[in-house]
């Protein structure tokens, strides 16, 4: 069941959504997430898709807990993604402070527009929609 302010500002969980990935073999989900140094950050639960434009926006990576217990989810820009491997999602070096770092996110309510430009300060990347934020494109081979 999709939680109104999804609705109101575009971000939907493409788990709660009618969307699918136009390429499965390009679905993240399920994938660890590691630092170019082989640090593992997490893994990628869901991915938070913009309504309007059809692009990922988010990861929702997990990370810590045991069998999901105390696990912390956290939200990390896509334009953070180095590169996208068969069985791993490479982040930019030094991001796993970050990752850790923002507070944890409630994952049945999309985030509101003051915590995506939150998350955006946290990256040190402009949020969607703001001057200065390029959408995120894929290179040949990712």
């Amino acid at each position: 069941m999709r939680h109104p302010t999804q609705a109101r500002i575009g971000l939907v969980r493409l788990g709660d959504s009618d969307f699918v990935p136009a390429n499965p073999e390009n679905d993240v989900r399920g994938k660890d997430v590691y630092e170019p140094e082989g640090q593992l950050v997490g893994s990628v639960e869901d991915l938070y898709i913009d309504r309007q434009e059809r692009e990922v926006r988010f990861l929702e990576v997990g990370a810590g807990g045991f069998l999901r217990i105390r696990e912390k989810r956290f939200l990390v820009p896509v334009e953070t993604v180095v590169e996208v491997a068969e069985d791993r999602v490479t982040i930019e070096p030094g991001r796993t402070e970050e990752v850790e770092g923002p507070a944890p996110f409630d994952t049945k309510v999309a985030p509101p527009p003051a915590a995506e430009e939150r998350r955006a300060e946290d990256y040190a990347s402009p949020p969607y929609g703001n001057a200065g934020a390029a959408p995120p494109t894929r290179s040949k081979g990712r």
